[in-house]
């Protein structure tokens, strides 16, 4: 994996979580001004302060929610034999339910476009469970062979230190075998089916925001934190501008300074022959501090169509009908890959239990994760029709805008652009109005 798509991943990750996550990276997503290297203590001082003024905004993770909300909406079917029902309330040992598990499943995928999942079975014997891997912890894969980064901070005693892990998957001699390496050695984990013998497959399943299968993609909510950080870098600039114009400095001209400067204090100034004395209040112009507040809401739109573009306006002009029509489907398509992927990546890790549980091909082929058929259905009812158009009479949307999902839900011409149809509906009421 490159190292720009390592970026990619700890800049999602980082942006879902928030502020404190972003800032606690410092310099990595807010630079230091150059000035502040000059200061004494090497500018901390300064840009602890630069960086407290200024504020995240967290629209990845109310995206993210929004898009889990639309995919989650309505229950997904899930057909599982008797022996499994147990998943349903303790999918993975922590009594995680099947359905809080699926939506992190999909979490994952929105925010990295990549997400892993293992079924195992505890070392001291047990009902099999599933374990979800982040899309940056599997580090190394081939045909039936995994490596999956398990290192983290582990409590010892009354401290807890990191500990540098690693679960290496593979088939040896047909058989598959896990083994955990750490720096005091390597230990046997592989798990056996109930009732003994082993199993003859890997019961690791890795899919993409697209499709099944480990490659690395491009997470789906890169855009929304690329704008995210910009905002970021940018509020932190308009807010310095903000305490700067209110640091007012007292000037003391031909004079000697005041001994007490603030409200209530009165400042006479004797100047010798030829010589006016004065006292200033000088501040920054901050001559750029609304370019900056422009700058933040055009990523903010950035942001806005990144994510969601449902409403996205485009030239349409020279579009026919058909291609205006593949566009609209294109618009859920990336939501509907997502979900798709998302429940293909439940199923196959349900049947890796099935396995682990000595199951027949049969039975393992009958648990089944339907996903949604349309997520987002663009055809508008008149009533749906009415209620949108009311958020134009309100100002909550625009007459093009209106226009465009008209479109898209079959009431008004796909070959015909705003411009034509306002043209008909202005000869309509002229027309009405005549003798």
């Amino acid at each position: 994996m490159t190292q720009q798509r390592l970026a990619d991943w700890h800049l999602c990750v980082d942006a879902y979580e928030g502020e404190g996550d972003m800032k606690a990276r410092g310099v990595s997503y807010l630079p230091m001004p150059s000035g502040y290297t000059s200061h004494a203590d090497g500018g901390l001082a300064a840009y602890d302060a630069y960086k407290n003024r200024a504020q995240f905004p967290d629209v990845l993770a109310t995206s993210i929610g929004a898009m889990i909300g639309i995919i989650h909406g309505e229950e997904i079917p899930v057909e599982l034999p008797a022996n499994m029902e147990y998943l349903r309330e303790n999918i993975d040992g922590n009594y995680t339910t099947l359905e809080d598990f699926h939506k992190n499943i999909t979490r994952a995928l929105l925010c990295l476009g990549r997400y892993g999942v293992l079924a195992d079975a505890p070392e001291a014997g047990g009902d099999p469970f599933l374990a979800g891997y982040r899309g940056d912890t599997i580090i190394n894969w081939d045909k039936d062979f995994f490596v999956l980064d398990e290192s983290g901070m582990e409590r010892d005693g009354f401290a807890w230190a990191h500990v540098e892990k690693y679960r290496v998957l593979q088939m040896e001699d047909g058989r598959y075998v896990a083994q955990v390496h750490t720096a005091s050695g390597e230990v046997d984990m592989t798990p056996t089916k109930l009732g003994g013998g082993m199993l003859d497959f890997v019961p690791f399943a890795v899919a993409s925001a697209k499709d099944m299968g480990a490659d690395i993609e491009a997470p789906p909510m890169i855009g929304i934190a690329r704008a995210a950080k910009a905002m970021y870098q940018l509020s932190a600039d308009y807010r310095l501008q903000l305490y700067m114009s209110g640091q007012e400095t007292l000037v003391a001209i031909n004079g000697e300074a005041p001994t007490a400067v603030g409200a209530g204090v009165v400042h006479e100034m004797q100047g010798s022959d030829g010589i006016v004395p004065d006292l200033k209040y000088v501040s920054p112009t901050c001559s750029g501090i609304e370019k900056h507040l422009e700058a933040i809401q055009d990523n903010r739109e950035v942001a806005i169509q990144a994510g969601a573009r449902l409403f996205e306006q485009s030239n349409q002009a020279q579009e026919s009908g058909k291609a205006r029509q593949m566009r609209f489907r294109s618009e859920t398509a990336n939501l509907q890959t997502v979900a798709q992927a998302s429940c293909s990546l439940l199923e196959a890790s349900l049947r890796n239990i099935a396995g682990l549980l000595g199951q027949s091909d049969a039975v393992a082929n009958g648990i089944t994760v339907t996903p949604p058929k349309d997520l987002m259905d663009a055809t508008l009812t008149p009533q749906d029709a009415v209620a949108l158009f009311s958020l134009v009479e309100s100002g909550g949307l625009s007459h093009e805008t209106f226009y465009e999902r008209a479109q898209a839900g079959g009431i008004a011409n796909p070959d015909r652009d705003f411009d034509a149809e306002y043209a008909l509906i202005e000869r309509d009421d002229i027309g009405a109005d005549g003798p």
